[in-house]
């Protein structure tokens, strides 16, 4: 019953909203709302809703926690395992080596200088001015 009254209910709000019968329209749906409103048998079935609610809020709020719980429990896992393998990734002693195996690849050697050396290294070491 509680469903068809709340069925009921939304196809009312529905039509009242969406309606362009007029002011006249709108004056007869919101009577009827008050009565349906004030009908015994809905406010009985108000009140049921209302109690079974109140009965069911410790057990949800229960399960609701559980469920929390357990997902923090699997984020805090999923945190430590990511971390591991960036720490493993960070720490490897495993040097990949270049392919030289293919024509112009690198070699993995550093490549000989061009050019006139930079001043102020010690193939060009900066002079004094004599003045």
């Amino acid at each position: 019953m509680l469903r068809k009254t709340t069925i009921l209910a939304a196809a009312a709000v529905g039509y009242v909203l969406g309606a362009r019968a007029g002011r006249e329209r709108y004056e007869q749906i919101v009577s009827a709302a008050g009565r349906v409103k004030s009908d015994p048998h809905v406010q009985k079935a108000a009140n049921q809703a209302q109690d079974y609610a109140a009965q069911q809020a410790p057990v949800v709020k229960e399960k609701a926690q559980a469920a929390a719980g357990k997902a923090a429990d699997k984020a805090a896992e999923a945190a430590a395992t990511a971390k591991d393998k960036v720490q493993d990734l960070v720490s490897s002693d495993d040097v990949p080596t270049p392919d030289t195996s293919v024509k112009g690849a690198p070699s993995g050697k550093t490549p000989k200088a061009h050019g006139d050396p930079l001043p102020g290294t010690p193939e060009n070491p900066v002079q004094a001015d004599d003045a």
